[in-house]
């Protein structure tokens, strides 16, 4: 990955970002809002995401020099989990105080869940199927930590909004970085010789 590439992955998620929540803002699905808050909070998002998946190659970095692949899967598996059951039980405690119905704190749980489930199959398809539960990680943990304030502000309607928006932009960020690295960087070509001019 170069300067150029990166550069091209930032300015392509931005955009990404900025037509999901234009298309999210249009759709009516999510509440009223000024179209132009849309594009910028999908242009703000995708920052946040770019940021975040930094992060997590940083950490894949880190973890891949100290143990082997296969822990680090274990350990992926495991905080996969870890974040589904503070996704349901502990929010519901902390915001419902463990009254009414569990139900709403699932679904936010596990539909992310289930979409980095299916997108991850289909990376592994591309990939090969080792990428499947790091892709499923960086989708699923990633994009809750980055969900996290919205979650803890309780507006449902544009609380979705933003999962969808920050779950699109991954979803593109985990497959033109794929993409870019198979892009051959390609090779200077060799000055002419001025003997032979």
């Amino acid at each position: 990955m170069n300067l150029k590439k990166f550069g091209f992955l930032f300015l392509s998620t931005a955009v990404v970002g900025m037509i999901i929540g234009l298309l999210t803002t249009l759709s009516g699905q999510f509440g009223t809002i000024r179209v132009v808050w849309g594009i910028i909070t999908g242009g703000f998002l995708s920052a946040s995401a770019m940021m975040a998946f930094w992060g997590y190659l940083t950490l894949n970095f880190t973890m891949r020099t100290f143990v082997s692949f296969k822990i680090w899967v274990a350990i992926q598996v495991l905080l996969i989990g870890v974040v589904y059951y503070d996704m349901v039980y502990f929010r519901y405690m902390w915001m419902a105080k463990g009254e009414g119905s569990i139900w709403p704190y699932v679904f936010y749980a596990t539909w992310p869940l289930l979409v980095a489930m299916v997108v991850a199959y289909f990376k592994g398809r591309i990939s090969g199927m080792r990428s499947f539960i790091p892709s499923v990680f960086f989708l699923y943990v990633f994009t809750v930590l980055e969900w996290f304030v919205a979650l803890k502000s309780g507006e449902q309607v544009h609380t979705n909004q933003i999962g969808v928006i920050l779950l699109g932009v991954n979803i593109y960020i985990l497959f033109m970085y794929t993409r870019l690295l198979k892009i051959p960087i390609p090779a200077k070509q060799p000055s002419p010789n001025p003997k032979h001019a």
